[in-house]
């Protein structure tokens, strides 16, 4: 076996590299999602570090398969995180010099003792073809794959595979009346709401942007507020139970009438700043609070539950939610859900209304949430992923009277 070459590695890269395998140890413990790390991660590398783990997660059934043939026995959870990434960048990321990467890796190591199998191991697969997965049970993780196969026809499954792979283009909403900016293309959404696609460099730059005229979000969003269009436009209190960052609010608030009270509230302090700096850029008065849903009180002739989901409808987005995903998870989270639909139903004056949404595709999860007592379903939708846009489910329902 060769010897690992002298440390030549660059501080950037060393960064990434660093970053990069103790975020997916993270979330691979469920401690963080993909999105979480991002949020937190260091300007200076973000999208390097954004780029690399999307492919670790999209790309992981492959690189995981390519790396372990090599093992006589699995390692350690921060060893397997580190493996993956290291064999990501190498097979993935453009400038990166692979034994340079290796010299890293095994570097990283030894604080778990495991340099010279990190060097074996990833030297071992380097010298091997990698084969980009095409089949959806070369890509797809087994717990998703299997459901889906009883779920859907071979056809679909086969084609979220591939959008699985893929990498969506960066889509955001048009605000109000605002002009769609040049060299972008407009895509198709619910109504009244414009969407398009865009270079996110030269969006994320402009003024429009900077005046909170466009808003980063796939077209999907729009499908739940679309369903009660012609109920918001006479809604004089509205509140939304798990709000932030507020994008779902920010669209009821464009059809609200005049003087239309808004809460938004959510569990999440960091992530209500978020909501906050939203609706100031936006020019949106609300209230904005920071509370459990069993903490809320009052009565609201609107309200909004977007629920927290298994999220298997944004997986071109979310990767690591497919890999992140079970029948045990799938269980807790709908155990939440019904405890959050509990309170909503008690926020929801006599008459009023609660639209429930998701972006999950999974049909047990989201029947569950219309079986509502006291209530009746006045409309639904579901939309699966496909290259325009995610996966979502939405369902209007009514209260009835006293």
């Amino acid at each position: 076996m060769n010897k690992v070459h002298p440390p030549r590695f660059s501080g950037m890269q060393e960064k990434v590299l660093l970053y990069a395998s103790g975020a997916v140890e993270r979330i691979d413990a469920g401690v963080c999602t993909l999105d979480e790390v991002l949020d937190h991660a260091p300007e200076d590398c973000r999208r390097a570090l954004e780029h690399l783990l999307t492919c670790i997660y999209r790309y992981r059934k492959a690189i995981r398969g390519a790396w372990r043939k090599f093992c006589r026995k699995e390692p350690s959870a921060g060893v397997a995180a580190l493996l993956d990434t290291a064999l990501t960048q190498c097979r993935f990321q453009d400038g990166v010099e692979v034994y340079s990467t290796v010299n890293v890796a095994v570097t990283l190591a030894r604080h778990e003792h495991a340099d010279k199998f990190v060097n074996a191991v990833l030297r071992a697969a380097l010298r091997e073809e990698f084969v980009v997965p095409q089949k959806a049970q070369e890509i797809l993780p087994d717990g998703i794959l299997e459901r889906w196969q009883r779920e859907f026809p071979e056809e679909t499954v086969e084609e979220f595979a591939g959008l699985f792979a893929g990498h969506p283009e960066f889509t955001f909403r048009l605000c109000r009346d605002v002009k769609a900016p040049s060299g972008s293309r407009m895509i198709r959404a619910y109504e009244p709401f414009r969407f398009a696609a865009g270079n996110p460099a030269v969006i994320l730059k402009s003024g429009e942007f900077a005046r909170g005229e466009y808003y980063i979000q796939d077209p999907a969003a729009s499908m739940a507020v679309s369903l009660a269009k012609d109920v918001l436009i006479h809604t004089r209190k509205l509140l939304d139970i798990c709000c932030a960052p507020g994008g779902k609010t920010l669209m009821a608030a464009e059809l609200l009438p005049p003087g239309a009270e808004i809460t938004a509230a959510d569990i999440s302090r960091s992530r209500q700043k978020l909501t906050r700096e939203n609706f100031e850029k936006r020019k949106v008065q609300a209230q904005i609070i920071t509370a459990e849903p069993a903490d809320l009180t009052g009565s609201f002739d609107f309200v909004i539950a977007d629920m927290p989901c298994s999220n298997s409808g944004v997986f071109r987005r979310r990767p690591d939610a497919l890999w992140r995903f079970s029948e045990k998870s799938l269980a807790d989270v709908m155990k939440l859900q019904q405890e959050i639909l509990r309170h909503a139903a008690r926020l929801t004056a006599p008459g009023g209304y609660l639209l429930i949404s998701t972006c999950s595709i999974e049909k047990d999860e989201n029947n569950a949430l219309t079986e509502l007592p006291g209530f009746i379903r006045i409309s639904g939708a579901e939309s699966l992923p496909s290259a325009e846009k995610d996966g979502a489910f939405a369902a209007l329902m009514q209260k009835l009277p006293l």
